[in-house]
């Protein structure tokens, strides 16, 4: 009798520590799972313009009284959307070869390393160089171009290379914790030869070399663009060559190809490789900044393109081609480029490229871009009028 005591004392005491330590007998939940953090996507938006082609008259506009020159104007109107962007490219068509040899335009260009600080000071992050003209003063022009940028160790410069090493090296830019590959090659150099001995100085179009760099970038990097100097002068569209290349790109890896060189417009697809994988490319953003005579060379374009990062894989979310217009006075002066979304018929009829080309309007610019996207998506062109349709 005793023993079933203490037995049921036993149980009553572990009963009454259970109910203690149950909140007094209130029904007890049971454990959720922990909670998973839903992936969040960091968005990285890149810019991209075309050539920043100096000829003279583009280099005397920048003259200041102490001889020195000021380019800063010609970015004004557009400086905040340069600078608002995760990163900004721009293609530098010409070399800052320096002043001892003399500042020259067509067809041997020189041109004062202060536009290169214009576009640091406009907010452009990466300045390509791979051209056509990188060659037109010599080893001399492209050494001195690369010693001028050591002035801003902030800004990556691509297509020109000071070592056989720096040719080799891939760069990969690091945005956001997202890693982005960025490669830059020119066709040619104008028939001026790259001494053998410092080949290192200039990445041209090298299918082996492409091939090896973007295989290089798929391993290390989470998303490649890839800018090429290629095409036909003043062609608004693509060649057969530049879309065979593009198709090899893609298969080797390009996420994303922006073209220059023509210096018109070009069209924007999507290139899809037999190995399934997709690239976006703009095979020409014309120029930025010239003062050429022709209504088409003064329409360039902006690519816009926004990319998605999970923390693991970078894709493209939105992308827009937006067109921009160089502008200057009837006496070559006062250059400045504008969204076409911006540009007037007022400010048109005051351009100079109409003592050379005809009359000029927002119109005429209109055409040429449905002329270049006959045939494509025209509908990622940002800043066209709406057009009536029978």
């Amino acid at each position: 009798m005793m023993q079933m005591k203490k037995r049921l004392s036993a149980v009553c005491f572990l009963l009454s520590m259970m109910l203690l330590f149950s909140g007094c007998g209130a029904p007890q939940e049971v454990p959720s799972e922990p909670a998973v953090a839903e992936t969040v996507s960091e968005s990285i938006r890149l810019v991209s313009v075309g050539d920043v082609l100096m000829h003279m008259p583009v280099i005397r506009d920048g003259i200041q009284e102490d001889g020195t020159y000021d380019f800063r104007h010609i970015f004004e109107p557009m400086k905040e959307t340069f600078r608002s962007a995760d990163i900004a490219i721009a293609n530098q068509e010409t070399v800052f070869g320096g002043k001892d040899i003399g500042y020259s335009g067509y067809p041997a260009f020189n041109s004062p390393s202060e536009m290169g600080d214009a576009l640091v000071d406009a907010g452009f992050d990466v300045i390509l160089h791979a051209t056509n003209h990188v060659m037109d003063r010599g080893t001399k022009g492209i050494e001195s171009t690369l010693s001028f940028w050591k002035k801003y160790p902030e800004i990556r410069v691509l297509g020109i290379n000071e070592s056989p090493e720096a040719k080799e090296a891939v760069d990969i830019v690091e945005v956001k914790g997202a890693k982005l590959a960025m490669l830059n090659y020119t066709y040619g150099t104008n028939g001026i030869p790259v001494p053998s001995a410092k080949s290192y100085l200039v990445d041209k179009i090298d299918e082996e070399k492409i091939e090896r760099d973007l295989l290089f970038a798929e391993e290390n990097a989470d998303f490649t663009v890839a800018f090429m100097h290629w095409g036909v002068e003043y062609s608004l569209k693509p060649t057969k060559a530049q879309k065979e290349l593009a198709e090899k790109m893609c298969a080797w890896g390009a996420d994303l190809i922006i073209g220059a060189h023509p210096h018109v417009v070009e069209p924007v697809e999507w290139v899809e490789a037999e190995n399934g994988n997709r690239a976006l490319v703009y095979y020409s953003l014309g120029n930025f900044v010239s003062r050429q005579k022709e209504a088409n060379n003064l329409l360039g374009a902006m690519a816009d393109v926004t990319l998605a990062f999970d923390g693991e894989t970078v894709s493209v979310a939105e992308y827009s081609f937006l067109p921009v217009v160089t502008h200057y006075s009837m006496n070559y002066t006062d250059f400045r480029v504008y969204p076409l979304s911006e540009y007037t018929d007022e400010l048109a009829a005051s351009c100079g490229v109409s003592k050379h080309d005809g009359k000029v309007s927002v119109e005429r610019y209109q055409k040429v871009l449905e002329k270049a996207f006959d045939g494509y998506d025209i509908s990622i062109v940002k800043g066209l009028a709406p057009q009536e349709k029978e």
